[in-house]
């Protein structure tokens, strides 16, 4: 009897073990879910928006900002979008332009246009914690979208306002972030709705808010509210999308005929062409080049011997 027992348990283990095998951890699941909610929000292309962005103090005073927002899709699996962001009003921002993009593994490439000075200042990789422009949104937000710059761990179910999200706890890779961890609230539709932001210290820093979310061509959703509160100073920062004027490229011979130029190598024979083609450009210029200093050179005589007869 004992051994009919213990012929049934160790069944039932090696039955099982399979299953065990293939189950997700949780940094498995929670990096399927943020892949998920991430490709949620691809396939635009490129798109222009309006926005209005209103900063709100502790004592509820407010300055409306009109901006316009510019964002081209990589395609190129192994590196970010670019985004253009220009602010039109009020008279002391009118003019200054940010300029962002987005890397994979390395850090982001930005730069911010400052007509006050009229130079370009590019923006340090240790400051990418700062502050933009006087907003609760810091210069590393611009690309925080993307999930493959974050370390991802499920932490389970949650239920806010009547609904069940799955909570995912996320940790940056660069170290120069400004931030600990991120927890993130994603619906059963992968659309994100809430992200607490942790200072350096594990302190909770400010929480963002996707509100008003608009399905796009069937596939896309974005949303066209973003509430950012600092924890921390009260302050509050808002960003509302004019869905009116906001449009996307969604051509599909556009984007197969953009695919294909990622996607294509050149063969050997074509390189060494680019690269003769390259050279003899570079040779015809130095001609040029040459050329120009020798006439430059006779005339200099010509104007010497004139001014000194």
């Amino acid at each position: 009897m004992k051994k009919m027992k213990f012929a049934k348990i160790i069944f039932i283990i090696f039955a099982l073990f399979p299953f065990y095998l293939s189950a997700e951890t949780a940094e498995e699941q929670g990096l399927r879910i943020a892949k998920a909610s991430y490709e949620n929000g691809r396939g635009f292309t490129d798109m222009v928006s309006d926005q209005l962005m209103i900063l709100i103090d502790p004592k509820g005073n407010e300055v409306t900002r009109e901006v316009s927002g510019k964002t081209l899709e990589n395609l190129d699996p192994n590196d970010g979008d670019k985004s253009l962001t220009y602010f039109k009003t009020p008279k002391d921002v009118e003019g200054t332009v940010m300029l962002s993009h987005t890397h994979i593994s390395d850090d982001d490439d930005q730069w911010l246009y400052l007509p006050a000075l009229g130079r370009v200042k590019r923006i340090s990789s240790s400051n990418i914690s700062g502050a933009f422009m006087g907003s609760e949104v810091a210069f590393e937000d611009f690309s925080g979208t993307d999930y493959r710059k974050y370390e991802w761990k499920f932490l389970g179910e949650e239920m806010e306002n009547n609904e069940t999200f799955y909570k995912l706890e996320s940790y940056p890779n660069y170290e120069n972030s400004g931030y600990s961890k991120r927890i993130s609230l994603i619906d059963n539709l992968n659309r994100t709705y809430k992200v607490d932001f942790y200072d350096r210290k594990g302190e909770l820093l400010k929480t963002l808010y996707l509100e008003d979310y608009v399905l796009y061509k069937d596939k896309i959703w974005m949303a066209n509210t973003m509430k950012v509160e600092n924890i921390q100073n009260k302050n509050l920062a808002k960003e509302e999308n004019d869905q009116a004027t906001q449009s996307q490229d969604q051509s599909d011979d556009h984007k197969d005929k953009k695919e294909e130029e990622v996607k294509k190598e050149l063969t050997p024979e074509e390189k060494i062409l680019e690269l003769e083609d390259k050279l003899a450009r570079a040779f015809a210029e130095m001609e040029n080049q040459r050329r120009r200093f020798e006439k430059e050179k006779e005339d200099a005589f010509e104007y010497g011997g004139v001014s000194f007869a």
